[in-house]
């Protein structure tokens, strides 16, 4: 059956933002954005799956499990064309393997995170091949898959090469444990990963220079971000205190986004050490993430932030701030705002981190023991991320980069970096408040640096669930 090949790459080197005060990077050739002149991508540089030229399924249905939940509410799969980019994308796709392999995709869900462990467990129990492949949340569920024996190692389904470009290469340092890696994740699931949204309107009013430079000459760190903030702080009413009607440093929800400063500094929640999951924490380096953040978030006027499970995410218009910290999965609200913003990525610890780094929330693949096939679950799979990431994912960036929600023509650049640096970490995946995952938020809602007495709490709780998932992973297949 001949491959339809449809490649949309290009699009990412052609798209054009809405104008902007803030004037163009410059590179060392000194042509603006002259990276973005290189030719589109050809066909041939992302490597196609190791599928049979005759692979046929006569026409099998392949069914994916997932929960109604983030991204995946939008931009995991669609039934029908209707004209919108990214909709049609996932549709041609989806119709692309279905008509390559001789099968019958459906994606379904149950409902919210909880869904998931009980519909794989059931489907197991009744032995009847319901479903095919399953799509997770980022945590919840996780162990009971794993622990369970209810799900296969990636490393035994046939065709899957998770070397291929269009499979997360993080996943394979931070989820293999024994050359075994029960959960992965392809472009079929596209990164969530939290960003800083910057008001341009009042880095423009405050005079601070060109925050896309600073981030492009790796000078974008926590410190640099203190020293912002605190050039911006106004008492906006006169009234000689600052409330929710004043100018701010810094905005955003104190709960779970808080967490993703953290691996902006490149700290971990867990590391690797001769091949089994330990605590990174207890380490120099992470109580002055600490004391970084307590700077930032508890001393002073600099920051503003909600415990509000329904000002998750404050709006631009509601309060007056440099900075936001909130997933770029909530962009879509922003786009008419008349606020003029910016996308970056966290700040790095110091100048001495080499890269930015962006925790990828978005959840993982895996594949039921009771699959009906597990030759047609790995060429689906392979076929999947594949087509995801030829037609799905330029889509995606078209509709980021439209002019409504990437203002600036230097956005491209950001988003390069934010999506080229996402990772995933043990010590996240397979987490809870418990054990770390939540640290810094905990201990920046007590106004509190005192990380040795957290750890020192929490540890031998901690120590005991990495022994239980090492264990279930050896068991892995048995």
């Amino acid at each position: 059956m001949k491959r339809t090949v449809s490649i949309l790459l290009s699009l990412l080197m052609l798209l054009n933002a809405d104008s902007s005060p803030i004037p163009a990077v410059t590179t060392e050739e000194g042509q603006p954005g002259a990276e973005d002149a290189e030719p589109a991508a050809e066909e041939d540089a992302i490597p196609a799956p190791d599928i049979p030229a005759d692979a046929d399924f006569g026409g099998a249905d392949f069914t994916v499990i997932y929960p109604n939940w983030s991204l995946y509410e939008h931009y995991l799969s669609a039934e029908e064309l209707n004209g919108e980019v990214v909709n049609d994308a996932m549709v041609n796709r989806n119709q692309t393997v279905d008509d390559l392999l001789g099968v019958n995709i459906t994606f379904i869900t149950k409902g919210y995170i909880d869904t998931i462990l009980t519909e794989v467990k059931n489907a197991v129990s009744a032995g009847d091949g319901t479903y095919d492949m399953a799509v997770t949340h980022c945590i919840n569920g996780l162990q009971g898959l794993l622990q369970g024996g209810l799900i296969y190692d990636w490393n035994k389904i046939p065709y899957v090469d998770l070397t291929k470009p269009y499979w997360n290469q993080s996943i394979l340092e931070q989820l293999t444990i024994g050359g075994k890696t029960p959960f992965a994740a392809g472009d079929l699931l596209i990164a969530d990963p939290n960003v800083i949204w910057f008001n341009n309107d009042i880095a423009t009013e405050s005079n601070i220079g060109n925050i896309y430079e600073t981030v492009l000459n790796g000078t974008w760190t926590v410190d640099t971000m203190i020293d912002l903030c605190d050039r911006v702080i106004v008492d906006l009413n006169g009234d000689g205190k600052m409330t929710a009607k004043d100018q701010y440093g810094v905005c955003g929800n104190d709960g779970w986004p808080v967490i993703s400063f953290m691996y902006g500094c490149d700290q971990y929640v867990a590391e690797f050490v001769d091949g089994r999951p330990q605590v990174a924490l207890q380490t120099e380096k992470a109580a002055g993430v600490v004391e970084k953040f307590y700077k930032l978030f508890c001393e002073g006027d600099r920051a503003l932030v909600n415990s509000s499970v329904n000002d998750r995410y404050i709006p631009f218009e509601t309060y007056h701030a440099l900075f936001y910290f909130m997933s770029l999965s909530s962009m879509e609200q922003y786009r008419t705002t008349e606020v003029d913003y910016g996308i970056i990525p966290f700040p790095k610890y110091d100048e001495n981190q080499e890269e930015y780094v962006s925790l990828n929330w978005t959840g993982l693949q895996c594949v039921p023991v009771s699959c009906r096939d597990k030759e047609m679950v790995g060429m689906v799979a392979e076929e999947l991320g594949y087509e995801s990431k030829k037609q799905v994912l330029p889509a995606y960036f078209e509709n980021l980069l439209d002019g409504k929600i990437a203002r600036h023509e230097e956005t491209r650049q950001m988003l390069d970096i934010i999506f080229d640096t996402s990772v995933y970490d043990f010590g996240m995946n397979f987490s809870n408040q418990a054990n770390f995952l939540y640290i810094l938020p905990d201990l920046m809602r007590a106004k509190s640096t005192d990380l040795a007495s957290n750890l020192q709490k929490n540890m031998k709780v901690t120590v005991k669930v990495y022994d239980k998932i090492v264990k279930a992973y050896e068991d892995l297949g048995e």
